[in-house]
């Protein structure tokens, strides 16, 4: 066996090139005691908790008689985080709570006191609420350094709808495939601290799962392919490169070969079917999905380490 056939050299190198990251998370919690709700709204509702917490804002919304944005951690002078949490549901069908921030942005200390506010708002262990929650929205973030959306061309398969942004010179910044209302697709370039740009994609989930069960997700990134957009010069029909590639980026090749007779089709064809994916299978990579559970430091409640589930707490 070589270095390179080693899963465990495999997966070192895979961690360096890709930045595997959870950017959001929406989990929606019902409680059965309407009561205890009622006392959940009018804890945050006081003077006590809106003169406590510096920066919160109380408001309420079409969905919820309150509804909070926190900027966490309260106390620290440094960057902050804002976390989005609603009670008191205006419909039946409505959960009785929602939870929704980026636990990659969230420090620990940020963290440690968004489950200190849950401890004491809600009638359920904050572990539960995690735990036993429904996840209604889970983004899974992936950035591949060296390349940009306008070099690239986009592919998912069993992905049908496609959407590109482009600047004001036709240049594309974001690409969408797929639907807001299931798994979408979205890749875009990405600024980072040293002034380089990766190039993200961000798998926007609603997976409809317990919290628990978040661990088992499967691989959102399977199907996606990126192709390099100058593939279609391999084929020499005398086109620009950049027309072949739009039309790819709208509707993938079929949408391309329409235009052409064909020996020009079949060349391009060739050209496609020689042009790799610049992606390689991350199912290596997603074995390391755990770890960025616990690296958010929700492993016990996403399932990724055991968890002490304890009994609500008396109302």
């Amino acid at each position: 066996m070589t270095q390179l056939d080693n899963p465990l050299i495999k997966k070192s190198t895979m961690e360096m090139l890709f930045k595997l990251s959870l950017d959001r998370l929406s989990v929606c919690f019902k409680e059965s005691d309407k009561e205890s709700v009622k006392k959940t709204c009018g804890l945050i509702l006081s003077d006590k908790v809106t003169n406590y917490i510096p920066g919160i804002i109380v408001t309420q919304n079409a969905r919820y008689e309150v509804s909070a944005k926190i900027p966490l951690p309260s106390n620290s002078k440094g960057a902050k985080t804002t976390v989005w949490f609603e009670a008191g549901p205006r419909r039946p069908d409505q959960p009785s709570f929602r939870l929704d921030f980026n636990p990659s942005k969230l420090s620990p200390a940020g963290l440690a006191e968004l489950m200190g506010l849950l401890a004491g708002w809600i009638a359920a262990n904050e572990t539960i609420f995690f735990y036993s929650g429904k996840i209604t929205r889970c983004d899974v973030a992936l950035d591949f350094p060296g390349h940009r959306n306008d070099e690239v061309i986009i592919r998912a398969r069993r992905l049908q709808k496609h959407g590109v942004y482009s600047n004001r010179y036709g240049d594309p910044q974001t690409t969408y495939i797929g639907t807001p209302r299931g798994r979408r697709v979205v890749a875009y370039d990405k600024p980072n601290h040293s002034g380089d740009v990766s190039l993200r994609f961000e798998c926007r989930l609603k997976p409809g799962i317990l919290g628990h069960q978040l661990v088992n997700l499967p691989n959102p990134f399977a199907g996606i392919e990126l192709f390099p957009a100058a593939f279609p010069d391999a084929a020499g029909l005398g086109i620009p490169a950049q027309f072949i590639a739009d039309s790819c980026r709208i509707g993938g090749i079929k949408r391309a070969l329409k235009a052409l007779d064909k020996q020009q089709a079949k060349a391009l064809k060739n050209a496609y079917a020689a042009a790799h994916s610049l992606i390689p299978n991350l199912d290596t990579l997603w074995a390391t999905w755990p770890d960025v559970l616990i690296a958010c430091g929700l492993g016990n409640e996403l399932g990724a380490l055991p968890a002490k589930v304890y009994k609500a707490k008396a109302a």
